[in-house]
């Protein structure tokens, strides 16, 4: 896969990221850029809104790429306009131009 073909998730009504090794996001698509109230592309978790889930966060994905294994979770974030977001979350490990990476979808549960 090329970060190209990810053009086809930019619209969907669910957050949908990638993330390198150094966990900086690689691509987000527009739905998790509107929670982080900013682009989260070059940027760490700890760099966003959220920061103070942060190292949770990463914990997580250092796991699933470590383990190879396809991780679902419920994770808590801070975000700008709404206070904190519970969501749903699917990480898995695949390739991105020729990388192993950390990729997530989410979506915010309602409550």
């Amino acid at each position: 896969m090329q970060i190209k073909d990810l053009e086809a998730f930019e619209h969907v009504p669910f957050l949908v990221w990638v993330k390198d090794e150094d966990w900086r996001y690689l691509w987000g698509n527009r739905a998790i850029c509107d929670l982080a109230g900013e682009n989260v592309v070059g940027k760490l978790d700890s760099e966003l809104v959220w920061k103070a889930n942060a190292e949770a966060l990463v914990k997580n994905d250092r796991e699933v790429l470590e383990t190879g294994k396809t991780d679902f979770v419920h994770e808590v974030v801070d975000h700008s306009e709404h206070g904190k977001a519970t969501l749903s979350v699917c990480k898995w490990v695949d390739e991105l131009d020729g990388k192993k990476l950390v990729f997530g979808i989410s979506f915010v549960i309602p409550g």
